[in-house]
Parts: C-alpha cells; sequence; structure tokens
C-alpha cells in the first residue's frame, strides 16, 4: 500500500510535454518501492539501484543493467553522458523514465552528477523525451546532505516527493469493512508503515496482525538494523536508548540512570534520533499557562518501533525459543489493550481533523494540537479560528468514563489558565449514567462514544 495522491502526482511530472528531474524519498515501509514499481510499470523505463562502490565500478554497473534491461547497445567503458543519451535517443516515439534508486550513493563519489543530468536533459535532449526519478529510502540525508551538495542546481529539480506514512483515517478508509476495535489494535502497532497492511483483509484481527509481525521479527534476516539507519555508528548505544525510552524512561535524568551515558552525550544521540525520525520530543499546543504541561520529555514516535523495543527486543531469545504463538501470550497479551490505549486519543484527534476535514463541525478549526497536561486530564485541543479552546479527554480502558473525567478537565482548563468554553469527551467504553445526563443537557459538554468514531 502507499499514498495514491503520490503515485498522481508523479503522474503528472511524467505527463507534462518536458524534460523532468524529481526526486521521490521516504521509508521503504511506507510503500516506496512499490510506488516505483507501479509508477513505471507501463512505461518505457530503466531502474537502476546504485550500490556502495567508487564511481568508476558504479558507472560499469549502470552500463550493464542498461544493456540487460533495454538492449541499448553500449561500450562498457563509456561515460554517463554517453550511456544515458544513447538510450533515450533510441526510440524517442515515447517518453522514457530514468530512475535511480539508493541515489545517494551517486553523489558520494560524483557530487557534481545532478548538474550534469541537468545539463543532459535540458540542452541536449528532445523536450518531452525523459523523466528522471531519483529516489531514496534516506530521509535524514535527502533533506540534510541532498541540498547542501547539489547546492544551486535544485532549482533545476521539478517536485520532491515525501513518501508519509498512513494517518489513522486514510487506513480505516482503505479496509472500510474491518471492525473498529481491529482497526485501533492494528494501527496502533504498525502506525503508519504502509507496507505492513498489503494482507490486511476484513478478517484480520490485532492478534493475527501481530502475530504475522513476530513470524517475521524471529526471523534469521532480522534484526533492529530494520529500524536503525545502515550508516549510524555505535548502533548499540541507541539501541540502549531506545530500550529505555520504551520501558518509560522519558527524561533525560531518567535516561541518564537507566543508560549510564553522561548526559551531554545522551543529548547528542537524542538529537541524531530525532534526525532519523525515530524519537520526538513531547510538546503541547500554546495556550494557558504552560506551567502545568510536560516538558523535556522524549518518546519513541514511530508505534511499530516503540512495539519491537517494548515487547520484543528484551526478548528476543525467548522469540526464538518459544515461537510466536507463546511468545504473544507470554509476553503481549496482558500488555496489550494498555499499549493500544497510550494511542487511543491519536485515534480521537484524527476523528476531529475528519470532522473538520468533512465540514462536519459548525465552526472554523485554527488547528488540532495535543495537550500534555502534567495531570494527564487533557489529552489535545481544538483551537478554533477565533482563539477560543475545547479541551479534549480521551479514555480507551476500562469502565464506563465518569462525571469526574469532566470534573478533572474542567479543573485543568482553570489551573492551566486556557481560554475554553468546550469540553468534548472521547470514550472507547461509553460513559456513566451522570456524565451522560448531564452532557445531553449542558451546552459546550460534547460525549463522544468510541463506536461512532469509524473514520469513513
Amino acid at each position: 500500500m502507499y499514498r495514491k495522491q503520490d503515485l498522481q502526482y508523479l503522474q503528472g511530472i511524467f505527463e507534462r510535454p518536458s524534460n523532468d528531474i524529481a526526486v521521490l524519498y521516504g521509508r521503504q515501509s511506507s510503500g516506496l518501492f512499490h510506488l516505483l514499481s507501479d509508477f513505471i510499470r507501463d512505461k518505457q523505463h530503466l531502474y537502476y539501484r546504485a550500490v556502495a562502490v567508487g564511481d568508476n565500478t558504479q558507472r560499469r554497473l549502470f552500463a550493464g543493467e542498461l544493456h540487460d534491461q533495454t538492449k541499448t547497445p553500449i561500450f562498457p567503458n563509456d561515460d554517463y553522458d554517453k550511456l544515458i543519451s544513447t538510450y533515450i535517443s533510441e526510440n524517442t516515439d515515447r517518453k522514457k523514465v530514468i530512475v535511480f534508486d539508493d541515489f545517494r550513493y551517486l553523489l558520494k563519489d560524483n557530487p557534481t552528477f545532478i548538474n550534469f543530468l541537468a545539463q543532459l536533459l535540458f540542452h541536449q535532449t528532445e523536450p518531452g523525451s525523459c523523466m528522471i526519478l531519483l529516489a531514496s529510502d534516506d530521509i535524514r540525508w535527502v533533506e540534510n546532505d541532498m541540498i547542501r551538495i547539489i547546492g544551486r542546481k535544485s532549482s533545476e529539480i521539478s517536485g520532491i516527493i515525501k513518501l508519509n506514512g498512513y494517518s489513522a483515517t486514510e487506513f480505516s478508509q482503505s479496509i472500510p469493512e474491518i471492525p473498529l476495535a481491529e482497526l485501533m489494535g492494528i494501527y496502533s502497532v504498525a502506525g503508519g508503515r504502509c507496507s505492513l497492511y498489503d494482507t490486511i483483509s476484513k478478517d484480520t484481527t490485532t492478534r493475527s496482525f501481530i502475530m504475522d509481525i513476530l513470524r517475521k521479527m524471529s526471523d534469521d534476516d532480522w534484526n533492529c538494523d530494520h529500524f536503525i539507519p545502515k550508516d549510524i555508528r555505535e548502533a548499540g548505544v541507541y539501541n540502549t536508548i531506545l530500550i529505555a525510552i520504551a520501558q518509560g524512561s522519558g527524561k533525560l535524568n531518567d535516561l541518564h540512570n537507566a543508560t549510564a551515558i553522561d548526559r551531554a552525550k545522551l543529548s547528542v544521540y537524542l538529537k541524531t534520533l530525532i534526525e532519523y525520525g525515530l524519537v520526538a520530543k513531547l510538546a503541547s499546543a500554546d495556550v494557558g499557562e504552560s506551567a502545568n504541561t510536560v516538558k523535556g520529555t522524549y518518546i519513541i514516535d514511530d508505534r511499530l518501533v516503540l512495539f519491537y523495543y517494548r515487547f520484543v527486543y528484551p526478548h528476543l531469545s525467548s522469540l526464538r525459543l518459544m515461537g510466536s504463538d507463546r511468545f504473544y501470550r507470554r509476553y503481549i497479551e496482558n500488555d496489550i489493550q494498555q499499549f493500544i490505549g497510550e494511542y487511543y486519543p491519536h485515534f480521537c484527534l484524527e476523528h476531529v481533523r475528519w470532522l473538520r476535514d468533512n465540514n462536519l463541525l459548525n465552526f472554523k478549526v485554527s488547528s488540532i494540537e495535543e495537550y500534555h497536561d502534567k495531570n494527564n486530564a487533557i489529552d489535545f485541543v481544538v483551537i478554533a479560528a477565533g482563539g477560543s479552546v475545547i479541551a479534549c479527554k480521551c479514555r480507551y480502558q476500562g469502565p464506563h468514563m465518569s462525571y469526574q473525567a469532566y470534573e478533572d478537565v474542567r479543573a485543568a482548563v482553570r489551573r492551566n489558565k486556557i481560554n475554553c468554553d468546550n469540553i468534548w469527551l472521547f470514550s472507547a467504553s461509553g460513559f456513566d449514567q451522570k456524565l451522560s445526563m448531564f452532557g445531553n443537557v449542558t451546552p459546550g459538554v460534547r460525549l463522544i462514544d468510541g463506536a461512532d468514531q469509524r473514520l469513513r
């Protein structure tokens, strides 16, 4: 799976009556290769995945692939100019696509490669004869190093497309028959990793999905390198930090105590993890006074990474010995509902975004943002265009949400001096009688039952 609008965007570039260079990047788990495959399937194309070798060897490997895939007559020692222009100029009745996957390896030893491509396409070939697509699964490299390397030639790029994972809404809409409880469970484990949803059906349960994940993680070729970037140094240190965060050490001092890593070095490591998109620092909406909001807390932002380091990584030996079924019953079954519940506010926030996007709210929304109250009374806020705030509280597990939840939110609003006239309460397990009656007659109070949160 991948987001269909990304394919449409690439197709729009291809259909232009010009030569173009585009960049496509994102995690493989966001459907990067599937998108590439579908895009080039009905086109005259050349696909080359660069590897970590010297420039001369790279060029020879490219020449070999060019000949094998297209039967274009080449001489192995030809330079890129001759190789590419020969392919483009042959049978020019159809526009061609050339994909350079993992193109960072091309720029590493040949930093002027994009300059050369731009010169070739825009000055030496007929307009509308070729689209060159540069692809990478190294988000950090593209967003930091690539622009620095290519400099002013970045203006020659027709489009830069970043693949983002599925939102909860997009996942829900892609499989509308799946029960809501299973949708929440599956998404809370995999997050936006589109590629993990390829085998999902209306009969998939949270348990069966996790079992499939566990079987993959127990394979001999699986290790934490699936999450830690290939070129990162001191992987053992990063694994140590990730397992500590997954087990609840979110403050810098707590991480220091859990890992015995110097605080100053910890800050550097955490910054790197943030750059790679593995860790995030909690931030609350800028409303009211911030004295009673959580600060300086680190979380693992990727749900599958969190699942791995919380449930699997500390027990890899047992996974190998027990197999996925026994492992699930021993280490996951009793805690999975809490794991889903921790993510439930995200589903509620997505629900409000869905209401906004479908014009189902009777007011204009400025923003919808997380709010990390120290007393855990407010989960997120909806900020109206005029500045007034709706405070939102979510409950996933346990008995019905009680009237006390409303009182807790109201107290937090006063304590934090938030300009709030409305309170919305979300509960996957319903509401007790007192709160239900109160919500029915009290202006500004809205009760959203979990059964009504289907996003479609």
